[in-house]
């Protein structure tokens, strides 16, 4: 396959594969992938398939590629850089930190950064604590600097992680009055600071080395590469997955609209959003709580019928006959109240999956006063609280749910609520603050 290390050292492990391209891809890969130092490196399979040439440089440390090791590997890199009409440098986090750290040693023509990083150094810029923690005396002044930067860089980020944007904007700010080096940044909405997993795949992976390699104008490359970024992303799992995510909370309604569209029902290995069942059934107590009633129960209904069938539909609300006026509660988590045999407790867990016995804690007016009840063999049973125990009876008992608008709490005669206490309900207390409600949702 043309596949060999070109050079190995305590740290870092450099690989060539000699392509029929007359251009060479650099690649440095992110952390996480240091047990692979000598199988792995970033787009191997891509760049073997399409038959790229191709260098890629990986470490058996996590020590942003700064080390004097680097250095003797930087060496070795240019001259397999030499016939070749263009080098583009390709890097991901860690990764990216370097192609741009090093296009000058490198003399690149076109970077591709996908969230860089500045540095690690705390004494440079504010990192993360876990970052700065892998920063060793002998890494202190790793950073970026201006003297750095050589060719094309285009930096691709999520405009709203501020760590990303900090850094892009600074490394932008080294080009003021310089004509040697252009940097262009390109946005890639809803990606957080793993932009590739929303761009991933072999041929969007090719369609941005095309664009990078190409003989357009800088700026004419920077706007392509905006536009094919959009393209990519918009039907990549786990872009929709962060939209989701990101605004659930804020816009349940609008959320709840992009599920029911057809956008969403086209979007590839959709069980990478779905398999995150807590976002969901959060966002159907939201529903539920502000109002969107019918948005609510249609959620919840499609979310048990994905779990039973593996099927998603959210378009319409069908009636069922096997839970049709059923109620459920959800608490702030999104859980379900459950009431467990074993335990005489409730519990607090997964609708789908109700943990050990638990069965779903549902409800019945009678004579005016709704009763928290659970249902065995067809049959619904009242809750009656007795010391530090809850029982079952064939008549109400002496537990009753106090409505607030679309939520609810459960109240003893005592005048005690329930309490949630981590992954079950074994509390009472005195006053029921707001995050003890459930929300109290008709099926």
């Amino acid at each position: 396959m043309n596949d060999q290390i070109i050079f190995d050292s305590e740290d870092i492990v450099v690989h060539f594969h000699k392509g029929d391209s007359d251009f060479l891809v650099i690649t440095f890969i992110g952390i996480g992938h240091e047990e692979s130092a000598y199988t792995l490196y970033f787009g191997k399979p891509v760049f073997r398939k399409h038959d790229v040439s191709c260098i890629g440089i990986t470490t058996k440390k996590r020590n942003w590629y700064y080390s004097p090791n680097m250095i003797k590997a930087l060496e070795i890199i240019w001259r397999y850089c030499a016939g070749y009409r263009k080098t583009i440098a390709f890097g991901l986090s860690a990764g990216a930190y370097a192609a741009i750290k090093y296009s000058m040693l490198l003399k690149t023509d076109v970077t591709i950064a996908l969230a860089p990083q500045l540095s690690i150094d705390d004494r440079e810029t504010a990192v993360i604590p876990e970052w700065a923690a892998l920063c060793t005396p002998a890494m202190r002044g790793m950073g970026i600097k201006r003297e750095d930067i050589s060719g094309d860089i285009f930096i691709l980020y999520d405009r709203h992680h501020a760590g990303d944007r900090h850094v892009a904007e600074t490394i932008l700010s080294y080009t003021l009055g310089r004509s040697d080096t252009l940097v262009g940044l390109v946005n890639v909405p809803s990606a957080g600071h793993i932009v590739y997993e929303s761009l991933k795949g072999s041929q969007n992976l090719m369609a941005l080395i095309e664009t990078a390699q190409s003989g357009r104008p800088a700026r004419e490359r920077q706007a392509l590469l905006a536009r094919q970024t959009r393209v990519f992303r918009r039907q990549n799992a786990v872009n929709v997955y962060n939209r989701i995510r990101a605004g659930f909370e804020r816009h349940p309604l609008l959320t709840w609209q992009l599920l029911a569209s057809r956008r969403f029902a086209e979007v590839r290995k959709m069980d990478t959003i779905l398999n995150d069942e807590t976002v969901f059934y959060r966002l159907a107590a939201l529903l539920n709580n502000r109002g969107y009633t019918h948005q609510a129960r249609s959620l919840l209904r499609a979310m048990i019928c994905y779990h039973a069938t593996g099927t998603f539909l959210l378009s319409s609300l069908k009636d069922d006959p096997f839970i049709e006026g059923r109620s459920i509660f959800l608490d702030h988590r999104g859980r379900t109240l459950g009431y467990s045999l074993k335990r005489r407790q409730f519990t607090s867990s997964n609708i789908v999956w109700m943990e050990g016995d638990a069965a779903p804690v549902g409800s019945i007016e009678y004579d005016g006063v709704v009763y928290p009840t659970v249902s065995y063999f067809g049959k619904s049973f009242f809750l009656e609280k007795q010391e530090n125990i809850i029982s079952l009876r064939t008549t109400p008992g002496n537990l009753s749910v106090v409505k607030q608008g679309k939520r609810g709490s459960i109240r003893a005669e005592d005048g005690t609520f329930v309490s949630i206490v981590e992954d079950f309900v074994s509390g009472w207390a005195r006053e029921c603050l707001s995050y003890e409600t459930f929300s109290w949702v008709l099926l």
